[in-house]
Parts: C-alpha cells; structure tokens; sequence
C-alpha cells in the first residue's frame, strides 16, 4: 500500500484524534465491524458509523484498511513502545510436569509457549518470557525476588499432570511486589477442551490483574484460530522446542515436526511460523543445500493471510528482507509486528539490527533494550550483532561467546565471535572458533552468504576479510 503522507505526520494525526476516536480506530485496525465496536463501547452502530467516518477524514485516508495502517504505523513508535513496556509486566513462569514422562513434559511446555502468547496479544502489557526461568524460579528466595529478577510485577505458574482420560491444570498468579497469591485455579479438560481452557486462563488472569485496561472488552478480540485436533498442535510445539537448539540436525527434526502439523491442519499459524523461522536458520547458517528464500517468503505470507491481526507473519516479512538485504524495506513489516504485539521480543531484536545496520544506532539500540526486557538473556547472539555492526569488537565477542555456551554449534554465532576475535587483534582465539565453524560446519562458504544477503555490506565485507586473512 502506497503510504499517502509520512510517518511523522500520521503519527500526528493519530495523535491529535479524540481518545473516543483513538480507541474506536484502535477497534478497527483489529478488524472488528462498526457492530462489534458498538458492543464493546457500550454505543449504537450509528455512533460508530459517525466516528468511523469522522476518523477516515482527520486521518486523510480513504478506507478502513489506510486508517488501520496508520494506527499500526502510530503505534509502532518507539515512544508508544516504551509506554506499553513501563506498564508493570507479566511473567510467565515454566509451567511444571508432575508425570516424568517425555508427552507430558512436552503438554507443559507448549502450555507456558502458549499462555505466553496469547497474553502478548493483548497488548496492553508486557509479558516477560526467560529461557531458564525455572532455575531463575530455583534461585530467588521469594516471588518478590522473583519478580525483580524478571522485571515483572505478576507471575504466572503452575503445573500439569494425567488423570485418566482428562489433564488436570493447576495455576496461580502471585503478586511480586505484595508478595501475595491474587488468584488460583484447577482446570480439568479433556484433549478437546485444551484451547478453550487457554483462553478462559488467559483472560481471567488479564482481568485480575488489569480490570481498569480490560472494561469493556469483548472475547472477539482474542484470536480464536485454533487447530481442530490436538496432534498438530502437538506436533507445532515440538517443533518450536526442537528449533530453539539453534543446530543443523534438531532444525531439520522440527520442520519435519512442522510438516507433519500441517498435514494434520494446513492452516495452523504456529506451524507455518515455525517452517519460517527453519527456512531463515537454513538459510543463515547454511544448513541446507536446497532452501530458498522464497519458502521463507511463503510462510511469511501464508502467516499474514490466516493471521492479519497477530505479529507471526509480519517479523517472517521482516526475515525475508533481512536476507535479501533491504534492511530499510524490512523496517516496515516489523512497526506492523510490534504494533500488533509489543511483547514480541524477537521483532524488536530483529528490528534492532535492521535499524543498526541502516545507520540508526540509537534507535537500535533502544529497540534491542525494549528486547532484552522482554526476554532477559535470550538475545546474546543479537547483542553481539549489534556490537558488531558499531565496531565494538570486545563486546561483540563476549556476547558472541556467551550464545556459544548456550548453542555450541549455532553457525552465525561462530562467525561473530571469529570476526570479532580477529579485529581485535587476538588471531589465536579467532582461528580456534573459525576451526570449529568448519567442523560444526565443513560446507559454510562467505559466497554463499554474499549470495544469501543480498551482496556485501559493511558488516559483510568485515565478516568476510577477517575469515579470510584468518585462514
């Protein structure tokens, strides 16, 4: 879509609506009718169709599609980012298998990566997601503890177990800084019942604790496409589990995971993100000979096409430009993630080093803190990158290391840490990790990572001379 005037002036003129009117355009831009807007405001139709015609014409727009881009583009700013991330957060603590078996530790898992989700697409808070959050549980002496380790005012935890033919969820939202529990519930369900359970946790735990910023609020504007069966989503969870080791083998486990998701549900969004994300990750670390581009670009695609109103599609989209290396191009698709989900970590890391990498450094470098508070300790590797990208090559190096501990055979990581080592004059320890990214990686060739991102770039061109000269 041509944009019919420039960021900052539809910032301006999002600014300068009504709050009536904002919040009526904040409705639209989530693809409700002028019906659904009347229910949830507590107004006629009539009224709607009034501010709804008032808001195209302020906005200087010509439809519901060009105000809802403005109001994204609005809300994308790192202004409005930072005002969502002051908001006291939610962390959603590791929810605990009590049957030591692989199927319910992974029903677990996938609980936490969903509640985790689809708190985010409220959007109304952050909601912070660590890596180790079980040994950061393990170590605090107290949720208050807790709570100021992960940056987060409430936490959200529980359990899972077997019972028969049912699963039987327990779960509790403790307030970190009263140091007191403000909510508990059990849910028992059958395989079917799983997703309606999500939902009803998700929002009764947002009603607890944000009753003021939920008034009003219809259940229409959760997304509710959920798979008609439990095996793809299963399958889905599996997949992103499997992804998240960063290495050549356990990546192709999960897009096979992926397939077998969509084979099951062909339009499951989590499945197609997670063939996204293996697409970029073979593509980045050269982990396979036969993957294109254009794959990443159909899941992105296919992403935005089941799912306008969530972030997935749109960070894929921003994927895609980053490999082609149009970082300026993929900027776009990312307001429009973080926009829609301002706690999702990954696009504003990725935003990041776009940003970085087109010359905006401070900038960057606010969107990899926004990042870095959402998922403490989960975006070393892009940490290292964007030192990197300012020719901080000490801190480059001791982020780059710190993600190896982590991934040991994580590819792009390994290149960092290479480059780095050899720019700051220390050969001995850049030959060593270029040795072990060609034993972790014997076919990795700069030609094919010139030929994957778009041609050189400054930090290509780097990348590329000092794995050169260091043998």
């Amino acid at each position: 879509m041509q944009r019919r005037h420039s960021l900052s002036t539809a910032n301006d003129l999002v600014e300068g609506l009504s709050p009536r009117r904002r919040e009526v355009l904040e409705l639209l831009a989530k693809g409700l009718t002028n019906d659904d807007i009347a229910r949830i405001l507590y107004v006629s139709p009539g009224t709607v169709r009034i501010h709804v015609t008032a808001l195209l014409s302020e906005l200087h727009v010509a439809n519901r599609t060009e105000a809802a881009a403005a109001y994204f583009e609005w809300k994308s700013t790192v202004a409005k980012i930072s005002e969502v991330l002051h908001r006291p957060a939610i962390a959603v603590l590791a929810f605990e298998s009590l049957d030591r078996n692989k199927k319910s530790q992974l029903r677990a898992a996938a609980l936490t990566q969903d509640l985790a989700i689809l708190f985010a697409r409220w959007c109304w808070f952050p909601v912070v997601v660590a890596p180790n959050v079980r040994l950061e549980s393990s170590l605090a002496s107290s949720s208050r503890e807790l709570g100021h380790t992960m940056g987060a005012r409430f936490l959200v935890g529980g359990s899972v177990r077997a019972a028969k033919d049912v699963w039987r969820l327990a779960i509790r939202i403790d307030d970190a800084e009263e140091e007191r529990c403000i909510w508990a519930e059990k849910f028992e369900f059958s395989d079917e019942e799983l997703f309606d359970v999500q939902d009803e946790v998700c929002a009764t735990i947002v009603a607890n604790a944000y009753d003021v910023l939920v008034k009003g609020l219809s259940s229409q504007i959760l997304s509710r496409n959920h798979p008609e069966a439990l095996d793809p989503w299963m399958f889905a969870h599996e997949g992103m589990l499997l992804h998240g080791a960063r290495e050549s083998q356990s990546n192709a486990k999960a897009r096979h995971c992926f397939q077998r998701a969509l084979e099951c549900d062909a339009n499951l969004v989590l499945a197609h993100f997670g063939l996204g994300l293996c697409h970029y990750d073979e593509l980045l670390n050269q982990w396979q000979s036969n993957t294109t581009i254009d794959r990443l670009l159909a899941s992105a695609e296919r992403c935005i096409e089941l799912a306008p109103h969530a972030a997935e599609g749109y960070f894929l989209l921003g994927r895609y430009y980053q490999a082609r290396g149009k970082h300026v191009d993929g900027l776009q698709p990312l307001e429009m993630a973080v926009a829609r989900n301002p706690s999702a970590a990954i696009a504003h890391a990725l935003m990041a080093q776009l940003l970085s990498m087109s010359g905006q450094f401070d900038e960057g470098l606010a969107r990899m803190r926004h990042a870095s508070r959402l998922s403490p300790r989960s975006f070393v590797a892009g940490l290292a990158v964007l030192h990197f990208l300012r020719h901080e090559d000490g801190e480059a190096l001791e982020h780059a290391e710190q993600a190896l501990i982590l991934r040991p055979k994580y590819a792009f990581a390994r290149v960092i840490a290479a480059s780095s080592a050899f720019w700051l004059g220390d050969l001995e320890r850049s030959r060593e990790h270029a040795q072990l990214l060609l034993s972790d990686n014997p076919s990795f060739s700069m030609e094919k990572f010139f030929a994957t991102f778009g041609g050189p770039h400054g930090w290509v061109e780097r990348i590329a001379k000092a794995l050169a000269l260091v043998g």
